[in-house]
């Protein structure tokens, strides 16, 4: 028997179903709405406060929000946070979805989302399927070409975030950050 931890996880993955779940006692469609619903309103909770309050003000409810949208995956998943010039959330977008170990980002396109919605500040994030919180060599790389390709273009890189199911680091707090 799984615990509800297991089947609460099991529904936040936007991919599971009805089906997935049928082999838990107790688990009927009605259950399975209720968890896809909870998890749309945590969500949709996350989301309204990111966009009222500055961000930097707000870092462990922006690493909570990211733990809940893409900790969960099972493959790699990059997302950025578009900020106005008051820090405040214009828009979070799923922008390259990879594989289980890697995922492919073209800094053009994340540029173009940027400029796209007029953000003036921009963090970053991609989930690590395997739990495993620690910035590899690439997203150090990535990182320092993306915070200089959007230097030209006046946006600022605030953070990259790595997310895993049961935590998140931030290479802000690592003091890694390209300045």
């Amino acid at each position: 028997m799984m615990t509800m931890e297991e089947i609460v996880n099991c529904a936040k993955d936007i991919s599971s179903n009805y089906d997935d779940l049928i082999q838990f006692k107790g688990i009927g469609v009605a259950k399975w709405s209720q968890l896809k619903v909870i998890y749309e309103l945590v969500q949709r909770s996350f989301l309204e406060k990111l966009k009222q309050e500055n961000v930097l003000s707000s870092t462990g409810l922006v690493k909570n929000y990211l733990i809940s949208l893409i900790g969960h995956k099972e493959h790699e998943v990059f997302v950025c946070l578009y900020l106005d010039h008051h820090l405040r959330l214009i828009n979070c977008h799923e922008i390259f979805r990879g594989s289980i170990t890697e995922t492919t980002v073209h800094i053009r396109e994340i540029a173009k989302e940027c400029l796209l919605r007029n953000a003036s500040y921009l963090i970053i994030a991609h989930n690590h399927p395997s739990g495993y919180l620690e910035p590899s060599q690439a997203d150090l790389e990535l990182t320092k070409s993306l915070h200089d390709a959007l230097k030209l273009i006046d946006i600022q890189l605030l953070d990259h975030c790595i997310v895993a199911r049961h935590g998140a680091v931030s290479l802000t707090d690592l003091k890694i950050m390209p300045k």
